[in-house]
């Protein structure tokens, strides 16, 4: 009855553990979510309140709203030093539907995309999706980019890279001179790169650096989900070269349709929101654990993001399952990896929840 291509992708591994806490808060210490805890800022709910009062209820163009895109080629041109304008621009359903429609537009079945390991769970999966073979990079054990590793990786099939920094799972940020190597090396085989940069607020040490300000075959993904502390309201945007642009507005005009109206209004009338308190305490998370996690747990230190990939204290495949008798939630590392024995520590909570997770860890550690 189904579809070839849909039986090509797994049910998401982050969703089962999402929705095993779901409807059971207070029975769980949760660090497995990948969005905020603290509260959408009161200046955007007023904003989404005003949109939809001010009749931004219909379709917006697909591309989206003109003067969003605006905002958006300014902050990406001031703030990433990416050149780039309205045009070629679209407004998205979240990175997701970015990462969807850019995919679909670019790739092909039988091409090749190399992708370093681990990585986030979207990205193979749609590739699976479209037919496409997705080669592995693998960046143990300090998940940063070896450009000698990438450069027998390639071959006449290979279309495009995948990168995300700062990184979900491993909390890697990639730095200038990494970003510059994988460019040179893209170059010279006429690669295209995709470059979501979602938690890009999400920068502890201040090496976040976007590569396409150096590549002009890269196609730019980010969003407000995180930024804006909105991940429900479902808006991404992504940067790229024109073609490709007009290739994803014809496919999100049969698919997404546009992205929401009252959400594009909404940041459009509340563009500026100030992170900085938000990314001092997820910081102090990350420090908090560094110190205090039992050194039975391998881990490299988070740049950003809000995620620890920390490896099993002992090999023990049923670890994570261990972990939810306990009553913590995290997500296990086969989800992102074709390597097992790791598992993802979400800090995106409050330091009271954090410590008591710590502290459970600690106590499971010693057993």
């Amino acid at each position: 009855m189904l579809s070839k291509r849909i039986k090509r992708i797994e049910e998401s591994g982050i969703r089962k553990i999402f929705e095993l806490a779901a409807g059971k808060q207070g029975e769980f210490y949760d660090f497995s979510i990948g969005q905020p805890h603290f509260k959408t800022p009161d200046k955007l709910k007023k904003a989404l309140a005003q949109a939809a009062e001010d009749n931004y209820n219909r379709y917006t163009p697909t591309a989206g709203l003109p003067e969003l895109k605006e905002k958006i080629a300014s902050k990406l041109k001031n703030k990433n030093n990416i050149e780039t304008e309205a045009d070629n621009i679209i407004v998205t359903s979240g990175v997701s539907g970015g990462i969807f429609l850019s995919f679909s537009s670019l790739l092909e079945s039988g091409d090749e995309v190399i992708l370093p390991d681990p990585y986030f769970v979207l990205y193979k999966q749609m590739l699976d999706f479209l037919g496409v073979k997705t080669v592995f990079w693998d960046t143990y054990p300090d998940f940063h980019l070896n450009g000698k590793k990438l450069e027998k990786l390639i071959t006449s099939k290979t279309k495009a890279i995948i990168l995300n920094s700062p990184n979900n799972p491993t909390g890697m940020v990639y730095s200038r001179e990494e970003l510059k190597k994988v460019a040179e090396i893209a170059q010279k085989r006429g690669l295209y790169i995709f470059s979501d940069e979602v938690y890009e607020q999400f920068d502890y040490e201040g090496k976040f650096f976007s590569i396409g300000s150096i590549y002009d075959k890269t196609i730019t993904l980010n969003g407000f989900a995180k930024s804006h502390l909105i991940t429900g309201w479902r808006v991404g945007y992504v940067s790229a070269p024109k073609e490709i642009i007009e290739a994803m507005n014809k496919l999100q005009q049969y698919t997404f349709v546009c992205a929401s109206s009252v959400a594009q209004q909404a940041l459009n009338l509340a563009w500026e929101v100030d992170l900085s308190d938000y990314v001092d305490e997820y910081r102090k998370n990350r420090d908090f654990v560094i110190s205090n996690l039992n050194s039975a747990y391998e881990f490299c230190n988070t740049e950003g993001s809000y995620y620890f990939f920390l490896k099993n204290p002992r090999e023990k495949k049923d670890f994570v399952s261990e972990l939810i008798e306990h009553k913590v939630l995290v997500v296990p590392g086969r989800v992102f990896s074709q390597k097992k024995g790791y598992f993802r520590f979400s800090l995106a909570v409050d330091l009271k929840t954090l410590k008591k997770g710590i502290e459970i860890l600690n106590k499971v550690a010693k057993k």
